[in-house]
Formats: structure tokens, sequence, C-alpha cells
């Protein structure tokens, strides 16, 4: 990789992790999220910016040229990032559908609370 593509990918990477951060700072992003996406950025940018461990990885993953090691890289990482977020809105949906559950109960006992009291008052 050229000496300018390796300054344009730090210079895109610094600039997500400062949108990152800010997000996080201001609640925007979860911070699990942020966290992983932290932890890649830097890791990508590292592996660009020495040119033995790029080669390294190129070999490791069988490529021919360094994008397409980095390609495939992106990819593994998408997979993980999605059942990651799948798994977390699960957890969500899961503590919603408890959360409405209890919420009809009370009402189903307020209801039935006011009608005994109706019944009791009538007689």
């Amino acid at each position: 990789m050229t000496i300018q593509g390796i300054i344009v990918i730090n210079l895109i990477g610094l600039m997500l992790l400062l949108w990152i951060l800010n997000l996080v700072r201001r609640d925007r992003l979860y911070v699990g999220f942020g966290v992983i996406l932290v932890l890649t950025i830097l890791g990508v940018m590292f592996i660009v910016s020495i040119p033995a461990l790029l080669t390294f990885v190129t070999r490791l993953v069988g490529a021919v040229f360094p994008a397409s090691a980095l390609t495939l890289l992106a990819l593994g990482f998408i997979v993980f990032l999605l059942v990651y977020i799948l798994t977390q809105l699960t957890l969500v949906a899961n503590r919603l559908a408890a959360l409405v559950q209890e919420l009809a109960l009370q009402q189903a006992k307020q209801e039935v609370e006011r009608e005994l009291g109706r019944t009791d008052d009538q007689l």
C-alpha cells in the first residue's frame, strides 16, 4: 500500500474515531458498540500502518492483494457486528415483552378490583 493510501486510511480512521467518541459522549451510541468500533478502527489503522503486518495478514488469509485481505476482514467484522447487534436487540425485545405482560397483568388486576368494588357497593 502506498504512503498516500496509508495517510488517507488513517485520516478517515481518525475522523471516524472522533465521530464515534462524540456519539458515545452524547448518549447517541451504546457504549458497547462504541468500544467494538473503536477497537476495530484502531486495529485496521495499526495493520495498514505497518507494511510487514499488512503482508502477514494478507498471507494469513490467503489473499493475493492487501486490499482483498482487508475486504475479507471487513466482511468478517460485519458478520460479527450483526450477530452482536441482533443479540442485543433480542435482549431488548425480551425485556419489552416481559414489561408489557407485567403491565397487562397489573391493568387486569385493577379492572377486577374495580368490578368487585362496584359489585360490593351495589349490594
